[in-house]
C-alpha cells in the first residue's frame, strides 16, 4: 500500500513507527537468542533458527507494507506460504517436507504472527532433536484456524512426536513454555504424542 498523498509530517510519523516496529522485532530476536544460549542450545541450531527468524521478519514487514488493512493486519495464509519457503531453504539438510494445512484465511496482528513464528520454529527444532530418526523422510505440518475469539495452532510431525519432550521438566520445556506465554496461549490436551494444539486469544 503506497501513501502518495501524505504530507512531510505524516511521512515522518509513518517512518518513525516503521523504525520502531523493526527495532522491537530485532530486540525480541536478540532476547530470544540470549535465552537459547542461556539454556545451552547448540550454536548451529541458534544460527539456523535466527536465519529463519530474520527472513520471517522481512516477510512480515513486506506484508504489512502491502496490506490494505488500516491496522496492518496480515493474511495468515499468505504468511505461511512465505514461511514454508523460508523453512524449506534453511532446513533442507534435515530432509523435511513441510505442509501448510490452512484452509480458511483470516488476518492477524503482525506481532502475534511474529511470536507464532518463534513458537513453530522451536517445535521444528524439537522434532529434529527428539522425534525424527536419521535417514527418515520427515514431515511436519501445521494449521492455524480462528474459532470465535480464539485461534488454534495445530502442529504435527511423522516421527515419535514431541509431546512427551515438552511435558518433561527440562530447559527445552522452559523455553517452549515461555514462547506460549508470549501469545497468551495454552497447551490443549491430546491423546496423540505427534500432535500439539495450542489455543490463544485472537
Amino acid at each position: 500500500m503506497e501513501n502518495t498523498n501524505l504530507n512531510p509530517d505524516e511521512k515522518r510519523s509513518l517512518l518513525k513507527e516503521y523504525n520502531h516496529r523493526i527495532n522491537n522485532d530485532l530486540q525480541a530476536l536478540l532476547a530470544f537468542i540470549k535465552l537459547q544460549r542461556r539454556f545451552g542450545i547448540d550454536n548451529d541450531e541458534i544460527i539456523n533458527s535466527s536465519c529463519v527468524s530474520i527472513a520471517s521478519i522481512s516477510a512480515i514487514q513486506n506484508m504489512m507494507y502491502d496490506t490494505d488493512d488500516d491496522e496492518n493486519y496480515i493474511s495468515t495464509r499468505g504468511f505461511f506460504e512465505d514461511f514454508i519457503k523460508i523453512l524449506n531453504e534453511y532446513y533442507s539438510k534435515f530432509n523435511i517436507k513441510f505442509s501448510n494445512e490452512i484452509k480458511t484465511d483470516f488476518n492477524i496482528h503482525p506481532k502475534k504472527m511474529f511470536h507464532l513464528m518463534f513458537l513453530i520454529n522451536e517445535m521444528i527444532n524439537l522434532s529434529i532433536n527428539f522425534s525424527f530418526e536419521d535417514g527418515a523422510q520427515n514431515q511436519i505440518s501445521f494449521n492455524l484456524e480462528k474459532i470465535g475469539e480464539k485461534c488454534l495452532l495445530t502442529y504435527s510431525d511423522n516421527g515419535s512426536g514431541i509431546k512427551e519432550t515438552i511435558s518433561e521438566s527440562s530447559r527445552r520445556t522452559v523455553l517452549f513454555e515461555q514462547l506460549i506465554k508470549q501469545i497468551d496461549g495454552s497447551l490443549e490436551s491430546s491423546d496423540s504424542n505427534s500432535i500439539i494444539s495450542i489455543e490463544f486469544s485472537y
